[in-house]
């Protein structure tokens, strides 16, 4: 046989006689037709490497055959489609398939085979074919030289071959054994066809294991910091570790940047409330905090570091380390402490964050609970002969496993709630992007980058009611807060874990605890040790518990209240002042790209004019005053004033596209959600449990799972139609859309100098 550089020497097309080229050119002709005839039915992608050789040769031989077939017999004149279905088995009495010429029967099987398999499969996988044109090669003519039956079995091969990435091969066909069978009588003047027919097969069997190995046996589970969520690289994306940036520029830097402050009194300041148009509810913002600080959490001690992990792994509930994890875990039956949670950031937000993460504590222990209950294959039972020994390992089971299973209905949440909202639909639509639908694979884990920590700030959406209720804990947690960040720099004092490991520290949330609780709570001591407030709220002594009731009625408000718009400029509230402008800083510290540059990166065109950053002439003209030109407008301020979307979230068209990118590659990126939520990790009750119920979704039914009691009538804490578009405040009607922008440049486009 020849060597490969041989054969590849000899890929050039081989001259032919006129006759023959007459009839290659025909067959082309034919081909074409038939393609126009199921243009609306098969879809070309771009030719793999071996495919399009393949590809070649099935057009060569469908045509050869339809030759010879009717110049043999008028019956067998058919249309491409029924060649198609003699040559890959279609008919018992077709003469071209018999036994005599095809000595491998299919094997019974209750699957569909032969000829209704790979049209079927044609059917289906639109993809899989391309176009059918391209040079005679010798292998094309060698193979056309076979005996007839022979071709048939080589179409159906080809086909296979073709399919199986796409459609499952009914292996009891046995047409790999056909096919083998027949190479096996060919001699060294078929060389090149040996090639072309096994060189492909091969590299479909090499590329059935995937490489790297990124899937242990023993990784189903998360670890408490986020480390080896990619296996290979196990510190990506790990509490603790710094922030990546994502844009790189040569575009120098501006060095004139106006004063932080009064970047904030001139572009970010609140004059009034401006409900949001598109009817998006506070619930939704709610949800939106969690996500935010379960993805960014910078140490105040150096602002580069993110303390929490880049996945969205559930870190505001369970911790960022182990030490973390334990404080808030029973360590008995896998359960968490009732409705405790551990990041003490989410104490100072609006009751309803709170109310919204004991939701998920709750969600933790039910599912605990079921899955000793329900001990599918005995998988939770320890002593002798069991796969666990005793209680503790029989907890820690529990508990990672229940932990993935929330964490799978946290991802549905994201997935069928937020991300509808953001995109527009309603909740209980059909549609959604289904993110998982064909991932790559997750090799190298998810880092937060810098600007996106400065495009996840939405203090603009804030509503009315719980304007008033921050201004109210600023005022009463400003000079403790700020007295706390100025000793925060201290080395901690946490203590370690048996593993000599500390936990994360909050010693600036902690010292807040006190002044907060006087005002907001009036828990007593003993109440304190139960776990962390919620204000307005009480624990009850017995249980540990919020009422039904009263967490209830925090989501209600959140429901009913009417989240602000965001972007155009001037709609924070007056007392976000100092965390805006730490923000600022923290960009300016870090050395964040342009505002433009950051468009720029994402492939949109970069802002020309500063009417075209803002529809309020007041915040286009202080743009100006402060920056000079558009491209010197900082990441920060350009961000938060621009034009919004008109419908869905509305957010600024910049933080819109930016934000899609981020939830994509969150979810892809993360190997536990991409590969391990799998009944076989789950279980198959915890599996069933996080999809949910109508269009896939999880949250109505744990709101009427685990708050069974919040009403004293016996109804459910919201009723189905208000479940089913839980994100927008009741009986909104969106506005249309406004009149489109024409983007003409005006003298704001020019720096004071061009004036």
């Amino acid at each position: 046989m020849l060597s490969h550089q041989q054969i590849m020497s000899r890929r050039a097309p081989v001259p032919t006689n006129s006759s023959s080229s007459s009839s290659f050119q025909q067959s082309g002709d034919k081909s074409d037709a038939f393609h126009q005839k199921i243009t609306s039915q098969i879809s070309a992608i771009h030719s793999e490497s071996g495919d399009a050789g393949l590809l070649h040769t099935l057009q060569a031989l469908t045509n050869n055959i339809r030759e010879v077939t009717s110049s043999q017999n008028d019956d067998t004149k058919k249309n491409l489609k029924n060649i198609f279905r003699k040559a890959l088995g279609g008919g018992a009495n077709d003469t071209a398939t018999s036994n005599e010429g095809n000595p491998f029967e299919s094997t019974p099987s209750s699957a569909p085979d032969g000829a209704n398999w790979t049209l079927g499969a044609i059917i289906k996988n639109l993809e899989a074919i391309t176009g059918l044109t391209g040079p005679n090669t010798k292998a094309i003519k060698e193979m056309l030289g076979l005996p007839l039956p022979q071709q048939y079995r080589l179409i159906q091969g080809i086909v296979e071959r073709l399919l199986s990435k796409h459609a499952p091969v009914n292996d009891r066909h046995n047409t790999f054994e056909a096919v083998m069978k027949i190479l096996g009588t060919m001699g060294p003047e078929q060389d090149e066809l040996i090639y072309a027919l096994s060189q492909p097969l091969l590299q479909e069997f090499h590329t059935d294991i995937q490489k790297p190995y990124i899937n242990y046996v023993g990784n189903n589970f998360r670890t408490a910091d986020g480390s080896y969520n990619s296996l290979l690289f196990p510190d990506v994306g790990k509490a603790g570790t710094n922030y990546v940036r994502t844009v790189t520029t040569r575009t120098p830097m501006n060095n004139n940047l106006p004063d932080p402050s009064e970047v904030f009194h001139r572009l970010l300041k609140r004059s009034e409330f401006t409900p949001h148009k598109g009817g998006i509810n506070m619930l939704l913002f709610y949800f939106a905090i969690l996500i935010i600080h379960d993805l960014f959490y910078s140490s105040p001690k150096d602002p580069k570091k993110n303390l929490t992990t880049s996945y969205a792994d559930q870190s505001f509930l369970y911790g960022f380390n182990r030490t973390d994890q334990e404080s808030v875990r029973q360590m008995k039956g896998g359960l968490l402490k009732p409705d405790q949670w551990f990041d003490k950031r989410l104490i100072i937000q609006p009751p309803g964050v709170a109310a919204m993460v004991v939701l998920f504590s709750r969600n933790h222990n039910y599912i605990a609970e079921q899955l000793l209950e329900k001990n599918e294959g005995g998988r939770f039972s320890y002593g002798p002969g069991k796969t666990l020994a005793n209680e503790k390992e029989q907890d820690e089971e529990l508990f990672q496993t229940a932990r993935l299973i929330n964490n799978a209905c946290h991802f549905k949440i994201i997935e069928q709630e937020y991300a509808r909202a953001i995109l527009g639909v309603r909740q209980d639509a059909y549609f959604t992007l289904d993110v998982l639908g064909q991932p790559p694979p997750p090799l190298y884990g998810n880092a937060v980058s810098i600007e996106f920590n400065a495009t996840y700030r939405w203090h603009q959406a804030l509503g009315e009611e719980d304007t008033v209720w921050t201004d109210q804990v600023i005022k009463t947690l400003e000079k403790p807060m700020r007295d706390a960040y100025a000793s925060s720099r201290k080395e901690s004092n946490k203590p370690a874990n048996s593993n000599g490991e500390q936990g994360t520290d909050q010693s600036i949330f902690e010292s807040l605890l006190p002044a907060f609780n006087d005002q907001f709570v009036h828990a007593s001591a003993q109440e304190l040790t139960l776990g962390l407030p919620i204000a307005g709220l009480h624990r009850e002594s017995k249980s540990g518990q919020f009422s039904d009731f009263d967490l209830a009625k925090c989501l209600r408000k959140g429901y009913n209240q009417i989240a602000g718009e965001v972007g155009n400029g001037l709609k924070v509230p007056a007392s976000m002042e100092h965390i805006e402008i730490q923000g600022i800083l923290q960009c300016r510290q870090l050395r964040c790209c342009s505002f433009n540059d950051f468009r720029r990166y994402f492939n949109l065109t970069p802002l020309e004019t500063f009417e075209d950053f803002s529809e309020i002439p007041e915040v286009q003209k202080a743009l100006e005053e402060l920056y000079g030109t558009p491209d010197q407008v900082e990441l920060y301020a350009g961000a938060m004033v621009e034009r919004c979307k008109v419908t869905g979230l509305r957010l600024p068209y910049t933080i819109g596209r930016a934000i899609l990118a981020d939830a994509i590659n969150l979810i892809r990126n993360d190997r536990i959600i991409a590969q391990e939520l799998i009944p076989s990790n789950m279980t198959n009750w915890g599996y069933e449990y996080s999809m949910g119920k109508e269009m896939g979704r999880i949250l109505p039914r744990m709101i009427t799972t685990l708050l069974p009691h919040s009403n004293a009538n016996g109804h459910p804490a919201f009723s189905e139609q208000e479940l089913a578009t839980f994100f927008l405040v009741p009986g909104h009607s969106p506005a249309p859309p406004p009149a489109p922008y024409n983007g003409k440049k005006s003298n704001n486009g020019k720096s004071k100098a061009e004036k």
